[in-house]
């Protein structure tokens, strides 16, 4: 694990809306976050698993910048508490630092 890591807490529903806002860039751009985005839920989540529930994901800063442009490009009622929730998720990390 590099120190750089950023460890969230992603609903099966906010990574839903984040793969979607990354289907709308070319390929070639996203291919290898979704990659890591869908091994991470494979591990994360059950087959029973439901929209609320809770799995943890691990970012690099590269990662979490084109995660956060893409949300950036979708409407705000879209994507305002999934922001919110990394932001706080992001501020208590680095608290300890």
């Amino acid at each position: 694990m590099n120190t750089q890591d950023i460890h969230l807490q992603l609903s099966l529903a906010q990574g839903n809306l984040i793969l979607e806002a990354l289907a709308e860039r070319p390929f070639k751009q996203v291919f290898e976050l979704i990659g890591s985005l869908n091994s991470q839920a494979a591990q994360a989540f059950s087959a029973e698993a439901e929209e609320h529930d809770l799995g943890k994901f691990i970012l690099n800063a590269p990662q979490l910048r084109l995660i956060l442009e893409v949300l950036g490009e979708l409407p705000y009622n879209r994507v305002n508490r999934l922001l919110h929730s990394m932001h706080q998720q992001i501020q208590k990390a680095t608290a300890g630092d």
